[in-house]
């Protein structure tokens, strides 16, 4: 009609029957085929048609009543189809707010260090240049002098060099050095003969190293370690001249030819890795002093070159100690424990790198007089652990020695005296019973004391005098031994406040040759108590005592720690009817001794499963009757991730109880056989009970031996009890699972394999993507590919499979334990998450991860779909895109030729990804702009930038060396950092991906059908790999994503011959698809003319693509 041109055929068009030229048979599917095409797209221009049309009659008038309902609905169906997302994301905050929290302030330990002071001066050498080391213009060499000790600037005692850590300073050796200084001026005027005896004191150097990220980057442990063997090297050469200056006794000081080393953190890395350097001078180093040091494994293996380096020195010093080229080289490592966030203090242990004959680890809760739990700088300011530490090295010097210290044993033997508590060892290390002899015993009379007690042998001696008749009395008490039997196995146990002694000369390391402990025997037959009955005694030698420190939480750090001193004493003769203790009775004197005779002391042992705490907690009632000291054995797994809440309950003695307080409340001690980990607490009743192993990852050695490397194997948890005995009767020990500090305990030893899981599920969320796209031709975001990751099962089957793996991995282990060598044992172990043992954290730990890694991995999706979105919007208000001009050959081209230049040059290759991350975040913000024309590409591009967000970690360690060694104009990279092969992956996808989708591999062809299985099996070997090694070697992923992406790459290129492929094979229906089609021209451009925008959107995203290809 006229005025209808919406209804009228344009003129141009005209209908018309063109004859086949084809085969009846491919005319027939020729023409069906059109027929369809037609059939579909007349129908959707008919319906697009009628909706404009609405909308024009419709066009101001308001909306229908039911409008709101049907948004709501809406809504609500949109809320419905993302309740799995929804849900995650809410449980990832949870738990990532929980363990944050857990994180810094899940901690039982309180930190209560006193603060140190100094007076440092540093003195650069600057002779010490370019002649002596290349790494003059990058690293410097310091000698430390004490403000008011030392008063030459020319070293002439004994050298020691301080090694920082990672990002440290040259300053951090003050603390240690001037307490140094101050515990030898002490000693000195105490005992100035010790001079004559070697003592001189200390010169500390410390060196400057830039404040380099070694714990990352593990060329710049090697540069350093180069260094610190130059440094050696010019020491030594200083004290010809200076030692024949500064001569201190009459006794001739040998020449030095070692220098003791002090290592904080990755600087006891940096020392151990000197030895393997060519230009190390051997026997240049003696004795090294780490403190907070991840020994066995790296903190965050970030980087291949550091898992190379330890596993080099690691195998080095195994090696050293079996061939004997390290056997008067001594190794002393200590930690900090809980506070330290920075490091594992697990990785502290050396027992299985060295011989307990050469090398000790301990924590520092355990070492008397400190009783602490240190972070990861306090340890070197602390004041408790500087003074410990001072004291320790004053003790092993000896400048009479060209090593400048004692021999090894002796060295050992000091360092296992201050830092072990006695209690540890054998109970008669260093006590021998004398024989009857006349130049061992003496008579006591009753005139001689004050008093003489006869005690029951189940009655503790209990001692408190304020009133006595004179000042030089004494009492003693004596304990009957039963003779049927003998005597062996009976343990005389002594307990005594140090205040006891307080008026004579008081030294806190030697209190107990204060104490006389005596074997006697009647002179008569008379009774003991007749007043004219003398008794023979024998003096016997005192074992160490071990101190109990009376220390609660929130003490001022500044003021001493009152303690009580314990003593057992192991009884192997028979020749004795009493054990007597001496002790001073004095007018107004403080204190207490209690004592008893008591059998060999037995544990009582208690199995403990986890999984029977996750019903009920657990109620241990000892079997013995409460003693000095009672002992518990928890025989739990080495797993260091369970906190054990413990409640201990004393039961009151009802008979002493009223008329009587306790004259000290209860100390609790928890300890393990390995020596490693002990801790104090004193009058609690609440304790968190937390061990800490070796390590889930055994250490790789290609000779496994047994026979030099320590043997100290977990044998359970001890909990050792002092209470009053006179007070209490017995006790009780109530254990649960403390859940919240146990998850803070997890994210320290697992953070690096969260980033491995996360790769899983990254890897996962693209693969069913591009499932999606091959199948459907539709490309779905990453918050609804993880959604459907979710819903469809694969988050279960992960939970399952991550519980599964250490149990079937345990179970061949044992299996093939007589079948495989142990080189391949270690190599089973250390697959996965390693094994700790058959705790249910072995199963809990991987099934948590796998949770918070799919969380992590959606808040990153929802990160970067935010922030994309947000950029696009900016970006469509202030330019146009086009995305028939967004990809241009020539800057490609141009590209390519900078990338290759720079890279094999001057950059690092991690500078080129994060250029190349950062080119693809811009093009993600430019297809969101598109979104409406190319939803597929948008999709796609966002879906790569995921992808590669999980290699960002493993670029940021180089890169901060890179700036930081730009800052002082330092050219000279690790050869590794130039490799092109680590960046063709993501190169070439980002070439060719640019503004073009990936190509569906849809249909039955062979080619495609065979690209199409080996693109899922790529990215299957990918999850494997993660999944497998890459727990503990995280650094791999950045190469496992680089060859994933240059797989996509080839499918992205194999895209054109494709295509010429599959455009041939169609040539000979062109034709007869032709006449259908043109009808349909008609329609199409009727369309054109009367909704130009139906039109425009009439073509597919794969379309556009192809058409851009």
């Amino acid at each position: 009609m006229p005025g209808k041109h919406s209804d009228a055929s344009p003129p141009h068009c005209t209908l018309s029957v063109m004859p086949a030229t084809h085969s009846n048979a491919a005319s027939g599917n020729s023409s069906s085929t059109s027929s369809v095409y037609s059939t579909r797209l007349t129908a959707r221009l008919a319906a697009t048609a009628q909706q404009n049309a609405a909308d024009t009659s419709h066009g101001s008038e308001p909306l229908p009543a039911n409008a709101k309902q049907t948004m709501c609905s809406k809504i609500h169906r949109h809320i419905r189809s993302r309740i799995g997302t929804l849900c995650l994301l809410l449980a990832t905050v949870v738990v990532g707010l929980t363990t944050a929290h857990s994180y810094f302030h899940g901690q039982s330990d309180t930190p209560n260090c006193g603060m140190s002071y100094s007076r440092p001066r540093y003195i650069e050498q600057t002779e010490f240049g370019r002649s002596w080391t290349r790494y003059s213009a990058k690293y410097k060499l310091y000698l430390y002098r004490e403000g008011g000790f030392d008063v030459h600037d020319q070293p002439f005692r004994i050298p020691v060099l301080f090694v920082p850590g990672n990002a440290g300073s040259h300053k951090q050796v003050r603390s240690i050095a001037a307490a140094s200084s101050s515990a030898f001026v002490k000693m000195v005027g105490e005992s100035p003969h010790l001079v004559d005896e070697g003592c001189v004191g200390y010169d500390f150097f410390t060196v400057g190293l830039n404040e380099e990220l070694t714990a990352l980057h593990g060329y710049s442990i090697l540069e350093q370690a180069d260094f610190v063997n130059d440094a050696i090297r010019y020491i030594l050469s200083l004290y010809p001249k200076t030692r024949a200056k500064h001569q201190l006794s009459q006794t001739k000081m040998a020449l030095p030819t070692s220098v003791v080393v002090v290592g904080h953190s990755m600087g006891g890395v940096v020392a151990r890795t000197a030895f393997t350097l060519p230009n190390h001078i051997v026997g240049s180093i003696h004795a090294i002093f780490t403190l907070s040091t991840p020994h066995n494994n790296p903190t965050a293996s970030l980087e291949r070159h550091v898992e190379d380096v330890y596993n080099t020195i690691n195998q080095f010093w195994r090696r050293g100690f079996r061939n004997g080229t390290l056997d008067d080289v001594s190794l002393v490592s200590i930690a900090g424990g809980n506070l330290d966030s920075m490091i594992n203090s697990d990785y502290a242990f050396v027992g299985d790198l060295a011989p307990s004959r050469n090398a000790l680890s301990v924590l520092s809760s355990g070492i008397n007089d400190v009783w602490l739990s240190l972070d990861h700088q306090s340890i070197l300011w602390c004041a408790q652990m500087a003074h410990k530490f001072s004291a320790m090295m004053v003790r092993i010097m000896d400048a009479r020695q060209p090593t400048q210290l004692v021999p090894l044993d002796e060295r050992m033997a000091v360092m296992r005296e201050l830092l072990y508590p006695s209690i540890d060892g054998e109970v008669s290390e260093g006590v021998m019973d004398r024989p009857m002899g006349s130049e061992s015993y003496r008579y006591v009379r009753l005139a001689d004391n004050d008093e003489v007690k006869l005690h029951p042998v189940d009655v503790r001696a209990l001692a408190d005098y304020s009133q006595t008749r004179s000042r030089k009395a004494r009492a003693l008490h004596l304990l009957p031994l039963h003779k049927e039997g003998g005597y062996n196995g009976q343990v005389v146990q002594v307990l005594y406040d140090p205040q006891l002694f307080a008026d004579q000369p008081f030294d806190a390391s030697q209190t107990n040759a204060q104490l006389a402990l005596l074997g006697c025997n009647r002179t008569s037959t008379h009774n003991i108590a007749d007043a004219d009955v003398n008794v023979l005694c024998t003096t016997l030698s005192i074992p160490k005592v071990t101190k109990l420190p009376l220390k609660r939480d929130g003490d001022d750090p500044n003021l001493p720690v009152h303690s009580l001193h314990y003593i057992e004493y192991p009884l192997s003769l028979d020749q004795y009817e009493y054990v007597g203790i001496e002790v001073p009775a004095k007018p107004g004197i403080q204190g207490f001794l209690q004592a008893s005779l008591t059998d060999q002391p037995q544990a009582t042992e208690k199995t403990i499963g986890n999984t029977q705490l996750l019903v009920q907690p657990l109620t241990i009632v000892p079997d013995q009757k409460l003693g000095v000291r009672s002992r518990i054995k928890l025989n739990v797994p080495e797993d260091p991730f369970i906190v054990y809440r413990t409640k201990l309950v004393l039961r009151r003695n009802p008979a002493t109880a009223l008329s009587q307080e306790a004259k000290f409340g209860p100390v609790v001690r928890q300890s393990d056989g390995r020596r490693f980990e002990s801790k104090f607490w004193y009058d609690q009743h609440t304790l968190d009970l937390a061990i800490h192993g070796r390590g889930a990852y055994l250490p790789t050695d290609s000779e496994p031996s047994n026979k030099t490397v320590s043997s100290d194997m977990w044998d359970g948890l001890y909990v050792d009890v002092w209470a009053d005995p006179g007070y209490y009767a017995g006790l009780e020990l109530t254990l649960c699972i403390n859940w919240y500090s146990s998850l803070n305990r997890m994210v320290k030893r697992y953070d690096m394999a969260l980033l491995a899981m996360s790769f899983v599920w990254a890897s996962l969320v693209l693969l069913h993507q591009l499932r999606v796209w091959n199948s459907d031709g539709k490309f779905p975001g990453p918050l609804q590919a993880i959604e459907r990751l979710v819903r469809n099962g694969t988050l279960a089957g992960l939970v399952v499979a991550a519980g599964a793996t250490p149990l079937v991995q345990g179970l061949v282990a044992h299996v093939m334990h007589d079948t495989w060598s142990t080189t391949t044992l270690v190599w089973w172990n250390n697959l996965f998450l390693g094994v700790r043992g058959g705790s249910i954290a072995t199963v809990a730990v991987p099934a948590l991860l796998v949770v918070i890694a799919l969380g992590f991995v959606l808040c990153q999706a929802i990160v970067l779909t935010a922030v994309c979105a947000l950029a696009s919007w900016i970006g469509s208000h202030i330019t146009t895109v086009n995305v028939k001009t967004a990809a241009v050959p020539g800057r490609a081209l141009a590209a390519t030729i900078a990338f290759v230049v720079f890279v094999s040059t001057f950059v690092p290759y991690q500078f080129a990804f994060l250029v190349i991350y950062l080119a693809q975040l811009i093009t993600v913000v430019r297809t969101q702009i598109l979104s409406h024309k190319t939803p597929n590409l948008a999709h796609y591009q966002l879906g790569l930038l995921l992808f590669w967000t999980s290699s960002l970690p493993y670029c940021a360690p180089e890169l901060l060396v890179w700036v930081r060694n730009l800052s002082v104009l330092w050219f000279d990279d690790a050869p590794a950092d130039h490799n092109l092969v680590s960046m063709v992956g993501y190169f070439a996808l980002r070439m060719l991906a640019s503004y073009n989708i990936v190509p569906r591999l849809r249909g039955s062809g062979v080619c495609v059908r065979r690209l199409r299985i080996v693109t899922y099996v790529c990215f299957a070997w990918a999850v494997v790999c993660a999944w497998v090694v890459c727990m503990r070697r995280p650094y791999v992923l950045y190469s496992v994503n680089n060859a994933v992406s240059a797989w996509l790459a080839l499918v992205q290129f194999a895209d054109i011959p494709l295509r010429l492929v599959q455009s041939a094979e169609s040539t000979r229906s062109t034709d007869v698809a032709l006449q259908p089609i043109r009808s349909t021209g008609c329609l199409l451009a009727e369309s054109a003319a009367t909704s130009p925008e139906l039109y425009r959107n009439a073509n597919s995203d794969e379309a556009i693509s192809r058409k851009q290809r």
